[in-house]
């Protein structure tokens, strides 16, 4: 019956998996088609930013100063923003014993506004020529207003000055206005990070950049512009304090180590907390704005400094990889268990996470993760409903399938039942017919052996009965012990007994050798028919002038009662079912000699029933030994 089970639910199971599995594949593909169509922005820069913050092939040399002007030089100073020349011409010349490689001016001073400013502004022009003539560089940083382009005061233009302004995702990616991109130029021209990257690249022997060449750069039409995705080599956060800064007033008295500036990059520029405008949302706080906007000039520098910047692997790279993955991901969800199902998912979402952190780190390559997180939760959310339905259906199917064979089973047994009772009555009748009419026939011995085989055989048909009956109990859990406390040896004689004539008729020995035994628990009937049917088996099986020896002994746990022929024996091929329903051996003499198969069968059921063992050890030509054991209780 179980294994009946078993086909069928294999069966179910392929005829399910073969008409319904095309169902959630059309559905998880156009599931997956429609998130192509959308770019999910939001969700893909807080993949995005995680990589930045956690940025592990990006720290370098520092090789940035940033002098800020705020309040507390303010304050010291007694000036404000952005400050007299008189307190720029003192900057400069500390600058001057210094000697930074770069100086970045990222303000707009005003024009002189008194006699004594003027003569400062002259010094300051001084000042800056003569840092030029070392071999330093010098370069103003300006913005762009509602107005265009700002300017040096007349009298610094010949400086030179660039563009210094920040890329804020406002119309592009995720739209929250944080600085993930650096801008390389404008209509052409070099903005203030360039210009700055290539001249200390030049110091540092290094080739030029082209915006054009650069590693994941790309023309933005909007702004006219040649942008890129830039690595932030530190926290650009004041409270995590990794960029190198130095209060504007301090470095007007001289307060700083000597050697601080030498061969640095310095950027000079306004980092007021009061002014929103000086600050910018980044990667590392995308709620509050707490990166000085100074800061991320220096950042971007580093970047393109040390070449160091994003290179976004195509969408079509995703979307194929997606459906590599809806094709793998549904096969296993739809061969695998359940658990198996969840476990692969998980690892799966676990593992790109990894390796596109993995080739960011290494190789500045920024895979989109998105669609491909996303895919995998279709995928997931998609055949695991499927997948619960097939089986429902395959074990709603079984469970019917299984009622059917058993009210079959329960048919058949109370079919088998009702028979053999009814048997035994006819067979009852026809023994007791055979022993009135040979007494009647006394002395007409030709007679009398025709009525002793029909005597013979329904004896035979009788156990056949009962071992039916026997059968059809075991199969319904119908059969109950009736436990008594009993001396084993008295069974075993008494069965031995019964079967005297028997073995003489044969001219078979039977050889008893029964130690002493306390009484155990055991229902007597069973154990009979389990003596019973060993021993006659040995007698049928052992041949004319064979010896059957019967012996019983017991230690502390067991009661061992062993059965030992030496007749034909049993193969190594048959003594593995020898225990088995409906087998016979197969061998010259089970030809010959009748049986049903069910007495091995019932008779280890039986001494199972009991809580003991059964085990039989043979040799062809050698003969047989059974060995029962009882639970000496």
């Amino acid at each position: 019956m179980k294994l009946m089970i078993q086909k069928l639910k294999k069966y179910l199971n392929f005829k399910i998996t073969e008409t319904n599995s095309l169902y959630p594949f059309i559905f998880t593909l156009f599931f997956v088609f429609l998130t192509f169509q959308y770019p999910f922005s939001t969700l893909e820069s807080i993949f995005y930013d995680f990589r930045v913050r956690y940025d592990l092939g990006s720290s370098t040399k520092n090789q940035i100063v940033v002098i800020t002007m705020d309040e507390e030089s303010d304050e010291f100073l007694g000036e404000q923003y952005p400050y007299t020349y008189a307190s720029h011409y003192r900057l400069f010349s500390k600058f001057l014993n210094e000697q930074p490689k770069i100086i970045n001016y990222l303000l707009n001073p005003l024009g002189p506004e008194s006699e004594m400013d003027g003569k400062n502004f002259i010094k300051f022009k001084k000042a800056i020529k003569s840092y030029k003539s070392t071999g330093g560089y010098f370069r103003f940083g300006v913005k762009m207003d509602v107005w265009g382009e700002q300017y040096p005061p007349i009298g610094l233009k010949e400086f030179g000055y660039s563009l210094a302004v920040l890329n804020r995702d406002d119309l592009e990616f995720s739209k929250d206005k944080v600085v993930r991109r650096a801008i390389l130029n404008i209509s052409g021209d070099d903005i203030l990070h360039m210009w700055t990257a290539n001249k200390f690249r030049k110091f540092l022997g290094k080739n030029k950049l082209e915006s054009h060449n650069l590693k994941g750069a790309f023309y933005q039409r909007d702004l006219d512009a040649t942008v890129v995705s830039f690595r932030y080599s530190s926290s650009p956060m004041e409270k995590d304090k990794q960029i190198v800064k130095i209060p504007f007033h301090k470095v007007v008295v001289g307060n700083f180590p000597k050697g601080f500036f030498k061969d640095k990059i310095v950027i000079v520029g306004p980092s007021y907390i009061s002014n929103s405008g000086d600050y910018s949302f980044t990667p590392f706080d995308r709620e509050s704005l707490k990166a000085p906007n100074i800061f991320l000039h220096g950042l971007i520098i580093q970047s393109l400094v040390e070449n160091k910047t994003v290179i976004p692997i195509s969408k079509t790279f995703t979307y194929i990889f997606s459906l590599l993955i809806v094709l793998f991901l549904s096969i296993f969800i739809n061969k695998a268990q359940p658990t198996s199902g969840l476990i692969i998912t998980i690892s799966l979402m676990c593992g790109i996470l990894l390796f596109s952190f993995c080739i960011f780190s290494i190789f500045g390559y920024w895979l989109y993760t998105t669609h491909l997180i996303m895919s995998i939760f279709i995928v997931y959310y998609i055949w695991v409903p499927f997948r619960a339905i097939a089986e429902y259906k395959t074990r709603f199917a079984i469970q019917e399938e299984a009622k059917l064979i058993k009210e079959v089973e329960s048919l058949k047994q109370n079919f088998i039942s009702l028979m053999s009772h009814d048997l035994k009555t006819p067979v009852a009748k026809i023994s007791g017919m055979v022993d009135i009419i040979m007494m009647q026939v006394r002395g007409q011995t030709e007679i009398e052996n025709n009525l002793n085989m029909v005597m013979d055989s329904t004896k035979e048909l009788n156990n056949f009965i009962t071992s039916i009956l026997d059968l059809t109990k075991i199969e319904s859990s119908k059969l109950n012990l009736q436990k008594t406390s009993k001396d084993v040896n008295q069974i075993v004689s008494s069965v031995v007994e019964g079967f005297m004539f028997e073995a003489e008729r044969k001219e078979i020995k039977l050889n008893m050798e029964l130690s002493p035994l306390y009484p155990i628990k055991i229902d007597v009937g069973l154990f009979r028919r389990i003596a019973s049917n060993l021993v006659e088996n040995a007698i049928k099986y052992s041949g004319k002038g064979k010896v059957v020896d019967i012996k019983t002994w017991d230690d502390e746990k067991w009661v061992y009662i062993e059965v030992i022929d030496n007749g034909v024996g049993i193969g190594k091929n048959d003594i593995k079912r020898v225990f088995d329903r409906f087998y016979r051996v197969k061998n010259d003499a089970s030809h010959s000699i009748k049986g049903t198969g069910l007495g091995l069968y019932l008779v280890k059921y039986f001494v199972e029933l009991h809580g003991g063992k059964i085990s039989v050890e043979s040799e062809l030509g050698r003969g047989t030994r059974f060995k029962v054991q009882l639970l000496n209780v």
